[in-house]
């Protein structure tokens, strides 16, 4: 009797179906919707430090910099040829090199270069340019909308768990700054499309969020004025401006100012206008 032997079981296929790296907050490794520990601290450094720089060549002097500052110790090169090699098991395991993103070898250092898609912080690049685009082009709905996309990729303050070394703060603030101009912008199309009532609480939110933020007090200021709502206005750029002269010692910017002028002028105008029909 012939033994036809039983065929081999397939190779299970690891291959992830999506994959996320996130710099908008702290740092995040998501795998099919679950994120994936990295918990050594100097592996997520020398990640992070290769995610601000997606598909260029870090230097290892550069990577010595960020993973010790300006002390390093006699075995650093040594020391991140090892944390490299661990990083590079650590992307196998889960099944990230090659498909999603490849750890390369490229004297004088490194190289991830990181497949369309994956990396949030060229995704928040790339929506924040096309609704610049949009706007520009008279596209204000499909502009605001762009702009929740991309203001939606932040968690928090990014890199949060990471702010040591000067590259992943500049990086950092960077992108702090990026995603406050981007949300103003969104504010702004949102005014121009009328939507002055629906923004009122998020604008109160906001500057209580960040009192010394002229940008957002004008922005309340227009919102409240349109709502009919001038006199709320005026206390709000009282309270702002009271918190810039005690706190800073300065006065409100040509922003505010501007905001401030123009309900004190339209309440003039109309209330002539109402005198005159009287």
């Amino acid at each position: 009797m012939t033994t036809v032997a039983a065929p081999a079981p397939a190779a299970q296929d690891i291959t992830p179906r999506t994959v996320a790296l996130r710099l908008l907050g702290p740092l995040e490794i998501v795998v099919d919707a679950r994120e994936v520990p990295l918990p050594q601290r100097k592996l997520r450094q020398l990640l992070a430090t290769l995610l601000i720089r997606p598909n260029s060549t870090v230097s290892n002097e550069t990577l010595i910099g960020e993973l010790w500052g300006e002390h390093p110790p006699a075995t650093a090169l040594a020391a991140v040829r090892v944390y490299v090699s661990q990083l590079r098991k650590f992307l196998v395991r889960h099944g990230l090199d090659g498909r999603w993103c490849t750890l390369r070898t490229r004297p004088p250092g490194y190289q991830l270069q990181i497949n369309d898609g994956v990396l949030d912080t060229v995704c928040f690049d790339r929506m924040c340019a096309l609704a610049a685009e949009s706007a520009d082009a008279g596209h204000r709905e499909l502009a605001s909308r762009q702009y929740r996309e991309a203001l939606a990729l932040r968690r928090g303050p990014a890199l949060q768990d990471l702010r040591e070394s000067p590259a992943l703060i500049g990086t950092a603030v960077q992108y702090d700054e990026a995603w406050l101009t981007a949300l103003k912008r969104r504010v702004d199309l949102d005014l121009l499309l009328g939507r002055h009532l629906e923004l009122v609480g998020e604008l109160r939110r906001l500057v209580a969020e960040e009192p010394l933020n002229e940008g957002f007090c004008a922005r309340l200021m227009v919102a409240l004025h349109r709502s009919g709502r001038s006199g709320d206005a005026l206390a709000a750029y009282r309270l702002t401006r009271g918190r810039l002269v005690e706190d800073l010692g300065i006065e409100p910017g040509l922003e505010l100012r501007l905001a401030h002028q123009t309900v004190l002028t339209d309440d003039i105008a109309a209330h002539r206008r109402v005198r005159a029909t009287a």
